[in-house]
């Protein structure tokens, strides 16, 4: 790597560093049930949920954080009407038993006048999350990691 090149990662990671350290202090919300921004973010990682889950999906949520620029959720996917999910009919078939359940943790930011999904996991056996303060900058207070 040249010295120019090294200059402008050090100026990168000293940037995203700062912005995450002003964005520690942003406090955080949870929009109300049935609101318009809620069914945003939801429908943001619906698509590709229902991809994995092989049809479609509605979520019971555990946990719903927004800030102005980023949105962290928690989700329980089930079928519409509240019918569960069997696993082995998924795209994750056969490979059910290393997972911890089907729970859903997102992430999405606001850009563009709309929701944007970043990055998504199901049913993680550990906080896989939690790469995505380093990975994407996003507060750690947002992830429940403070």
């Amino acid at each position: 790597m040249d010295k120019a090149s090294a200059t402008r990662l050090v100026l990168s990671f000293a940037l995203m560093a700062a912005w995450s350290g002003t964005a520690l202090g942003q406090a955080f919300r949870e929009p109300a049930k049935g609101s318009a921004e809620r069914s945003e973010i939801l429908d943001t990682l619906r698509p590709a949920v229902e991809a994995e889950m092989r049809g479609p999906v509605e979520f019971v949520v555990t946990t719903i954080r927004v800030s102005p620029n980023w949105a962290f959720v928690q989700v329980e996917p089930q079928r519409p009407g509240g019918g569960a999910i069997d696993p082995e009919k998924t795209g994750f078939a056969g490979e059910s038993d290393m997972m911890d359940g089907l729970t859903v943790y997102g992430l999405a930011t606001f850009q563009f006048g709309r929701w944007n999904l970043i990055d998504h996991m199901v049913g993680p056996t550990d906080v896989g999350y939690a790469a995505w303060q380093q990975r994407y900058g996003v507060p750690p207070a947002m992830l429940g990691l403070e």
